[in-house]
């Protein structure tokens, strides 16, 4: 009956409405208030024309939420004064903040700071670091500042983080494309891309397989969709070139120049994102593979120890499948929703982990149906190409071998008994 259940929790994933999230300041909607092409009087233009917009492009970081990179607008008065518009701030003193970030609910701010020294921190820390100007009409210009100056305010401060959809390089994206009137977004959304959601981030995370297998591991089908250009400038290295790009086409509408502060590529400093790469099947394929033949190695010579690491692993994956039916079921990450991994690693799991650390063999009948559900899924990947909706095989080809080891410790335990 439990099984039942298991296999049916895809279709209560289905039925999720998410729940009504307020969003604080929906920049997309306020942008089509404004008046990219409002006259200028003469007291406003003469002050426009001595200020200057610049995109800041800061390459990857250390820690985690630095991985992607960071994009930022500078505006630079004409006294001189340069400040930095960053849409990528989060507070965890901030009220019900651990609650909100289990429940995908992540308020971040945008706050207008010195740049001067937002750029020196970012050398410091040896990031790329590149800026390129945003010649705009002075009428853009001048309602771009105004929207900036007013976003900072209180009341339009803070909004609904969404790593995809609305993050510190979509709100800039949005601005650029209502400054030049739609046109950079009709010219982006021309242009399919070739990766999707789950591919172009994979470039970023690959340098650490472990954290880029669980947060792949996490996230379903609605990640696996082809994309236009226009949808993966939420990283900020791809707006960068999205705008270089548009303005080599269209100088007339955003012409730009490239001024490159600092690059750290071949330096060795961290890791290097590259792209192209493949998905590496293969290689979590040959982990799968190595650790399911060590297992039945030590089946022979150490049969205890073999238990004992497949029971830990089995509970390792029944608290992993326990996170993503909570995020499926209770949260309002849409990226995890409708996710078939759920099918074979599930909560279910830890019943043949106590079995394999108890030494009871009989459990791991479990890991064999989920082994036979994960061939199942390969099959119809294979057949028929519609069922292919969900890009899941680095986590097939890990697991399946190790499944099937310990269904294989099944079996060989029920002969020794007859």
């Amino acid at each position: 009956m439990l099984m039942v259940l298991l296999l049916f929790a895809p279709l209560w994933a289905l039925s999720i409405v998410p729940r009504d999230t307020e969003q604080p300041f929906d920049s997309v909607k306020e942008l089509e208030a404004v008046d990219f092409s409002l006259p200028l009087a003469p007291n406003q233009r003469a002050w426009v024309d001595k200020t200057e917009v610049h995109l800041l492009t800061v390459g990857p970081g250390d820690p985690l939420y630095a991985w992607f990179g960071h994009s930022a607008l500078i505006i630079t008065q004409p006294s001189g004064t340069k400040i930095m518009y960053d849409w990528g701030i989060f507070d965890p003193e901030q009220k019900h903040f651990y609650l909100n970030f289990a429940q995908g609910r992540m308020y971040y701010y945008v706050v207008a700071s010195a740049a001067e020294w937002r750029i020196e921190e970012a050398l410091e820390e040896m990031r790329d670091v590149k800026l390129v100007k945003l010649d705009f009409s002075a009428e853009s210009k001048f309602a771009l500042i105004s929207f900036l100056q007013r976003h900072i305010k209180t009341e339009y401060s803070t909004y609904l983080y969404h790593f995809y959809y609305d993050n510190c390089a979509t709100r800039i994206r949005d601005i650029i494309n209502a400054a030049t009137e739609g046109d950079f977004q009709a010219w982006a959304e021309a242009q399919m891309a070739e990766d999707s959601l789950r591919s172009v981030t994979l470039p970023s995370m690959i340098h650490s397989p472990l954290v880029f297998w669980v947060l792949d591991f996490l996230q379903g089908k609605t990640i696996d969709k082809p994309m236009n250009r226009y949808e993966e400038l939420f990283l900020p290295e791809k707006l960068h070139q999205a705008v270089v790009d548009y303005s080599a086409h269209y100088p007339q509408r955003l012409a730009t120049s490239t001024e490159v502060l600092q690059e750290v590529d071949g330096l060795g400093v961290r890791f290097t994102v590259q792209e192209g790469q493949g998905s590496f099947v293969w290689a979590y394929a040959l982990v799968g593979l190595a650790t399911g033949a060590l297992m039945l190695i030590l089946e022979k010579r150490f049969p205890r120890i073999r238990s004992v690491l497949l029971g830990l692993m089995m509970l390792a994956l029944a608290l992993l499948g326990a996170l993503l039916l909570f995020m499926m079921l209770f949260s309002d990450m849409d990226m995890t929703y409708f996710n078939e991994n759920i099918l074979f690693v599930h909560p279910l799991l830890s019943i043949p982990a106590f079995g394999f650390l108890l030494q009871k063999k009989q459990r791991s009948r479990m890991v064999g149906i989920s082994a036979v559900v994960m061939v199942v899924l390969v099959v119809m990947k294979l057949l028929i190409p519609s069922a292919a909706l969900q890009d899941n095989l680095r986590t097939i080809a890990l697991l399946l071998p190790i499944y099937l080891s310990g269904a294989t410790f099944q079996r060989r335990g029920d002969v020794q008994k007859h």
